[in-house]
């Protein structure tokens, strides 16, 4: 298990909410994996790397909200981060026969997804990137099928999970983003620990490097001391 102190991740935080989603994503793995060319790795390896790192900050227990699209109901639901990791994909290189053509190819990297022209057919270009080996021409349906084929051997490319509505039985596929679903963790983690800074800072004048300095057991009991005195006074 990797650690990492409370002041660099918030630096990390900081840096990173003003990037694209992609360079986030490499900026929290960066501290975590420095000996590793991130940028080259498949997509799904990335994810679950970010899953790993999700576990040592927050442990392995991911709790979902979504509503139903029939109903709109509100849906609970659990994952486990160790499950998701399962996911990733073991091989790079993969082939696909389709209508008698043989194409070759790699699992998308992010550094695949960082060379795309954001006005160009981003998906169509992402495949044509990927492809090692490949006939002159190809439709647009054997395509469709490389990229079906990728996300076959790379589900966390497209990770969908199954889901049903207690209130109407509706079942649908619902999409989950392991890139914005961790960001958005540590998101709502370096807000709240901001405000927390701002509370002990207010109540006791101490700065934001002692206040960080302190274990977050001891933190937490110099909140609650805040908290009653405030609710007694």
């Amino acid at each position: 298990m990797t650690t990492i102190s409370s002041t660099t991740l918030l630096t990390i935080w900081e840096n990173s909410a003003v990037q694209p989603p992609v360079r986030r994503a490499l900026s929290l793995l960066a501290p975590f994996f420095s000996d590793q060319e991130l940028a080259e790795l498949p997509i799904g390896t990335r994810n679950a790397m970010l899953l790993m790192v999700r576990e040592w900050l927050f442990g392995t227990r991911m709790d979902c909200v979504v509503h139903c699209p029939q109903c709109a109901t509100r849906l609970e639901f659990t994952l486990s981060t160790t499950d998701v990791r399962a996911l990733a994909p073991t091989t790079t290189v993969h082939q696909l026969e389709f209508a008698g053509q043989r194409f070759t190819f790699r699992l998308p990297t992010s550094a695949d997804l960082l060379a795309l022209n954001p006005d160009a057919a981003t998906s169509r270009h992402l495949i044509e990137r990927c492809l090692l080996a490949a006939p002159a021409t190809a439709s647009t349906e054997a395509l469709a099928a490389v990229a079906a084929a990728m996300v076959q051997a790379d589900p966390l490319l497209d990770l969908q999970i199954a889901l049903r509505c207690p209130e109407c039985d509706h079942t649908w596929m619902a999409p989950f983003d392991v890139m914005t679903f961790v960001w958005r963790e540590v998101d709502s983690w370096a807000q709240r620990l901001l405000r927390d800074v701002h509370t002990l800072a207010k109540a006791y004048g101490w700065c934001e490097r002692d206040i960080l300095a302190l274990s977050p057991r001891r933190r937490a009991w110099y909140l609650r001391l805040v908290h009653y005195e405030r609710s007694t006074g």
